[in-house]
């Protein structure tokens, strides 16, 4: 039930006007074919006379096309849901039912955080592209379209060495370092840098010190402060502070100091949950929940909630009416079938091999490392291989199906079978022999895969979830 507040109906809203700065740079990237047909024209000569007027025209429209898209879009809140009105000559209307409300993702750039403004998008059930898409809101018009009569206590942020921590072990996390480094590859042929590095070279030889240990070892030193230095900039920039809100409606991420952004998804609408700990974050006690909602798209349709300790996945867990960490890794747990990690260990150990007759044939690394490198490919194999065994499995209670799997890294699914939109049932000729089926229960963002069961238990999967989803009441199976 919505507050008594908002079962009146708001007066029509419209955006700050500073929100005219993001749509120039859009209205411009429309008309991006002219501006670069103009470039080429304005090289001619039999043009050049005509391009002032030309350049003049097109900077008009790209205004005008700014002010129209400012001035005529605006939106309100009623008792039925949340309306939009846009458009000067082609006029558009579009109502969104409160109950409809998926998703609502929040940023605010950096260039709207001096003036406490924001952008908002929202997604509906039964879309594939965004309905709302509106920038420069006020902390006010962004509660009202948010429907709070009062604005949630903020929680606790997240501690920032747990988020810091988060950087080394996710991998994902590393991709904006990776894109620095990538950048900087393209400095190195600038003039400066090589008479730095040659000026570095000359004065280690002077003194004789170009291989001492010392010196080896404050480079190293260096370059990990450098990366720690970068991953703290990462931290601020983009991840820290993080707070995590739940209510009985929804669930809500806001993260980030420079670069804030807020997602917003339904508490009933949650496709997918998975806790995921990389073998690094085990050795801190840390963990990573991972949210999956309705969204077009469904790199925005999911939120990652980093450094999370036992205690609070345990909490989140629970509110969210599903089992604890501690249970789902009981003894009642269904195994996969035994054959299905022998040939994963035999194609996993001839790879395995291949890699390493590939570094005994190489001339390059000294014999003793040859060795080391083997040996601990070796370990790592028959690690990987015995802990997948011995950790995985498999239960479904309360209509939801858990999964757990193991090895150095680890990661659980928990995935409502309410929210099951396609079962693939998959069986090779191996499958076949075997008795066993591969399963893959798809939603609408992401998927949870049974590796290899039982056909019989296959079979009852299957069916419960066609009881769930597909039949009707008063019907039986056939």
């Amino acid at each position: 039930m919505l507050p008594e507040a908002m079962l009146q109906t708001s007066a029509w809203q419209r955006v700050s006007a500073w929100a005219l700065l993001p749509l120039l740079g859009k209205s411009a990237w429309e008309f991006f074919g002219f501006i670069l047909g103009g470039a080429v024209l304005s090289s001619r000569d039999k043009y050049a006379a005509y391009m002032p007027y030309a350049l003049a025209l097109l900077a008009l429209l790209i205004v005008a096309r700014a002010l129209v898209a400012w001035r005529c879009s605006r939106f309100r809140v009623t008792a039925q849901g949340i309306e939009l009105e846009k458009g000067l000559l082609h006029k558009e209307k579009l109502l969104l039912p409160q109950a409809r409300v998926q998703e609502l993702q929040v940023k605010q750039p950096f260039y709207f955080r001096p003036l406490a403004l924001y952008a908002a998008s929202l997604d509906s059930a039964g879309s594939k592209k965004q309905e709302f898409a509106l920038t420069g809101l006020s902390e006010a018009q962004l509660m009202l379209l948010q429907g709070h009569a009062t604005n949630t206590p903020a929680s606790a942020s997240t501690p920032f060495h747990r988020i810091w921590l988060a950087t080394l072990y996710n991998a994902y996390l590393w991709l904006p370092l990776a894109a620095v480094f990538g950048m900087s590859q393209q400095f190195r042929d600038a003039q400066v840098i090589d008479r730095l590095s040659d000026a570095s070279k000359a004065l280690l030889q002077q003194y004789d010190i170009q291989h001492n240990l010392l010196l080896q070892l404050l480079s190293v030193l260096m370059l990990l402060a450098l990366i720690a230095l970068v991953l703290t900039l990462m931290c601020l920039i983009w991840l820290y502070p993080q707070h995590f809100q739940r209510d009985a409606r929804k669930l809500q991420l806001t993260q980030g100091a420079v670069l804030k952004k807020s997602l917003r998804i339904s508490a009933q609408r949650v496709q997918l949950v998975l806790v995921n700990q990389p073998w690094l974050a085990r050795l801190f006690g840390h963990y990573s929940l991972i949210f999956r909602g309705f969204a077009a798209d469904k790199q925005q349709g999911k939120f990652v909630v980093l450094g999370q300790t036992a205690a609070e996945l345990d909490k989140q867990l629970q509110a969210q009416q599903l089992l604890p960490l501690p249970e789902i890794q009981g003894a009642d747990l269904q195994k996969f079938v035994p054959a299905y990690f022998r040939r994963q260990a035999l194609w996993s150990g001839l790879g395995v091999l291949l890699v390493m007759a590939l570094i005994w044939q190489s001339n390059i690394p000294p014999l003793w490392l040859k060795a080391a490198v083997s040996v601990g490919l070796s370990c790592w194999w028959l690690l990987e291989t015995w802990l997948n065994y011995r950790w995985h499995g498999y239960r479904v209670q309360d209509d939801v199906i858990y999964l757990w799997q193991g090895g150095l890294s680890r990661r659980w699914y928990m995935l409502p079978l309410q929210q099951v939109q396609q079962v693939r049932l998959q069986q090779t000729p191996f499958f076949q022999q075997h008795q066993m089926v591969n399963v893959q229960l798809h939603t609408a963002n992401g998927k949870l895969t049974l590796a290899a069961i039982p056909n019989a238990a296959a079979r009852q999967l299957y069916e419960q979830v066609l009881a769930l989803q597909y039949v009707e009441p008063g019907s039986t199976l056939s």
